[in-house]
């Protein structure tokens, strides 16, 4: 083995694995053996009319709901296995934009972009005053 290849580090392929899902709501079926592998380092967007379940979807993978049956793990970890602080730790982690400018409407903008910092971090009030405002110069 070269020297370039022992530094490797043995990361899965896809961040995300769905398989074999199936969902339903009020006994209508959602998913119904459902497979995704969401590849590692890409930006991947999750498309359809309305009603044809996205939003279910982001809610199965970030453990919010959780399937009837199959699989789902999140960088190698089954998310139906994870309790409330991994939950957390994994959600920090990650980064979804719904359609519509995604803002919180009862917000600014300066409050939105502050959200994510008063939320995640224990900044002190002037430094986030300070980050917002230079993120929206």
């Amino acid at each position: 083995m070269s020297a370039q290849g022992s530094m490797k580090q043995n990361y899965p392929e896809s961040i995300v694995e769905i398989r074999d899902v199936v969902f339903s709501r009020d006994e209508k079926p959602i998913f119904d053996g459902l497979n995704i592998a969401i590849p590692r380092g890409k930006i991947t967007a999750v498309m359809g009319p309305s009603g044809t379940g996205k939003t279910t979807l982001l809610r199965l993978i970030t453990g919010q709901l959780t399937p009837e049956k199959g699989h789902i793990s999140v960088d190698g970890q089954d998310v139906a296995t994870m309790g409330r602080e991994q939950l957390f730790a994994m959600r920090r982690r990650m980064g979804m934009l719904f359609q519509n400018g995604a803002l919180l409407t009862d917000l600014d903008v300066f409050e939105n972009v502050a959200f994510p910092l008063r939320e995640h971090t224990n900044l002190p009030e002037k430094l986030i005053r300070h980050i917002v405002l230079t993120k929206l110069h």
